[in-house]
């Protein structure tokens, strides 16, 4: 391995500059946006994230059941926060002790069950947010059954965000997929940051795929935090990604209007 591979091995950041050094000769630059989950209140860390993002762009998904009015509040002067629905009470409805993991929006009670809530809560996020909520699903723990998919966009819906790279099977016309596919914070041991080597990897591993044609080009890479669980590492970490990306010549932020579709 040469002297500058070794580098690049033993400093993740080393990694993330190299890989956006290759999409210099591509006629597009390395695309990622900013997610972050389980918003319902104001508070110190959530100020700190709006802060942080203020060149990156924000997509916030809020939990309608939950949300106070104080976020709308908090929120009205920061033009580069977009508001998602974050499923409705984030409530897990599958059944427990079956493998099947945690599920708000599948179809254990019924599809009139899930859309109806879903209804309710973007009535109540779009009377709080205005103009800033984007008909867009955050499906908490990151699952939606494929079946509600079509039912959604009927409803209005313009987008889903779930994890990992999109697959082309569940293309529906007038809905965009966006995912993430990266999560800075490791949850198995309790919250805590995942380290900048893990955490790099999984951003420099979409973004290669894209890259490479192993996933789709057009599909920006995703950063999802949850800002409530980050630690200092993490904040840490957040600041310098935000950084690197936004000083590069081959990399870019996008707002999650743009994201989804240029809509307001």
């Amino acid at each position: 391995m040469s002297e500058s591979g070794d580098r690049e091995q033993y400093d993740p950041w080393l990694r993330l500059h190299s890989e956006l050094d290759q999409w210099a000769s591509l006629p597009q630059q390395a695309s990622l946006w900013w997610r972050d989950d389980d918003a319902v209140a104001p508070g110190a860390k959530l100020t700190q994230l709006v802060e942080l993002t203020g060149n990156t762009g924000l997509l916030l998904a809020v939990i309608p059941a939950h949300v106070q009015d104080s976020l709308a509040q908090m929120l009205s002067q920061h033009s580069h926060v977009k508001i998602a629905q974050h499923g409705y009470a984030h409530i897990n409805h599958a059944p427990r002790g079956q493998g099947l993991g945690a599920w708000e929006l599948g179809l254990h009670r019924g599809e009139e069950s899930v859309l109806s809530e879903l209804l309710t809560g973007r009535e109540r996020l779009k009377e709080l947010f205005g103009t800033a909520f984007l008909p867009v699903i955050v499906p908490p723990w990151n699952r939606i059954d494929a079946e509600l998919l079509a039912p959604i966009v009927a409803l209005g819906y313009q987008g889903v965000s779930a994890f990992g790279p999109r697959d082309p099977s569940l293309a529906r016309e007038n809905l965009i997929i966006a995912n993430a596919h990266c999560d800075p914070i490791r949850w198995k041991t309790g919250a805590t940051f995942a380290g900048a080597d893990k955490t790099i990897t999984q951003l420099v591993e979409h973004l290669a795929a894209r890259r490479c044609g192993r996933v789709d080009i057009d599909e920006h890479t995703g950063f999802c935090t949850h800002h409530i669980d980050l630690d200092n590492d993490g904040w840490s970490f957040c600041a310098q990604l935000a950084s690197v990306v936004e000083s590069h010549p081959a990399a870019r932020w996008m707002l999650p209007d743009k994201v989804f579709g240029n809509f307001s």
